[in-house]
């Protein structure tokens, strides 16, 4: 018998977990030859989503919780979830809104068990995308492929990891964690099963545009630097221009044909404060990842007084 743990984050989802949990156990309860256990890893919910969780779990041994104290963000209660299964032989990482299908599970134990250390379910088309939202997905991975030199253009957090994987995972120092990359930045052996993705039973989807904007920068940022060289690319674009323009004010006023007026000089100045301020702004970003790093806090906190999982991180 094989164990697996899989891990849910779940962030204010208590209208929906109580279904979904028990359409994802009608599921793994059909693969033979795996004890399969639930952990909902609740993120600082603001609703009953911990208090749905341990109503399941009263009933299903199947089914625990792992209450972090506050919203620590989806990175963190996946790190939390994975620090719990260290003594499983797998695990699997999937959304609590079942756009994750629980019918791939038995799929991807099957490729885990031809020796596969990751396996990944792969988005080949989405449900209910708007045109303008999957041109900015589009942009992302491309720009995430340039920077990193990664692909991970259709990937998502459904991922079923063999003990190894996840022991490398957490051995990883760093505190700014992205899931995705990291797992193809380790480059274990690794299979993928496409999958259309349905449409979501939530009300209101709890990543808007700028939370997406800013998921997008902080996953580029923790593994490149390489958007640093562009303050030097620009500084050298702006230099170069600044002296084509100040070459030509020069012969302007040898030959007696300069203009009067401040307009060359007005557009050097914001020209050159735009460059200034977008460099600094990106310099920034990095130092504040820096400063978030050396600090060392936890990526989270466990509510124990609420969990009640048999092992804990």
């Amino acid at each position: 018998m094989y164990s697996i743990a899989i891990i849910i984050p779940a962030f204010n989802e208590a209208a929906n977990l109580k279904d979904n949990l028990a359409e994802i156990l009608e599921h793994i309860r059909k693969i033979e030859h795996v004890n399969f256990k639930i952990i909902v890893v609740d993120d600082g919910s603001t609703d009953d989503t911990a208090t749905v969780a341990l109503s399941r779990s009263k009933n299903d041994p199947d089914v625990r919780l792992l209450s972090l104290s506050r919203h620590f963000g989806k990175e963190a209660a996946i790190h939390a979830g994975l620090s719990c299964v260290k003594k499983f032989d797998a695990a699997i990482v999937m959304d609590s809104d079942l756009q994750h299908p629980p019918t791939l599970i038995a799929d991807m134990v099957i490729k885990w068990r031809e020796s596969y250390a990751v396996v990944e379910a792969i988005k080949a088309s989405r449900a209910g995308e708007s045109v303008s939202r999957g041109l900015l997905v589009k942009a992302y991975y491309r720009i995430f492929n340039f920077f990193t030199k990664l692909t991970i253009s259709g990937d998502t957090d459904f991922k079923l990891l063999d003990a190894s994987v996840i022991h490398a995972y957490l051995e990883l120092p760093e505190h700014n964690r992205f899931f995705r990359g990291l797992i193809k930045w380790m480059n274990f052996s690794s299979a993928q099963i496409a999958f259309d993705v349905p449409e979501s039973i939530r009300e209101k989807s709890t990543w808007g545009t700028p939370s997406l904007f800013r998921y997008a920068i902080s996953s580029i940022t923790s593994f490149t630097a390489y958007p640093l060289q562009i303050v030097t690319f620009l500084g050298g674009l702006t230099f170069l221009f600044s002296l084509l323009i100040g070459i030509k004010a020069l012969a302007d006023k040898l030959s007696g044909n300069a203009v009067d007026g401040f307009t060359t000089v007005i557009l050097l100045i914001l020209l050159i404060g735009s460059v200034l301020m977008f460099s600094v702004g990106l310099i920034g970003i990095y130092i504040g990842k820096i400063h978030d790093e050396v600090k060392r806090r936890p990526n989270y906190l466990i509510n124990r007084e609420i969990s009640n999982l048999d092992d804990y991180p």
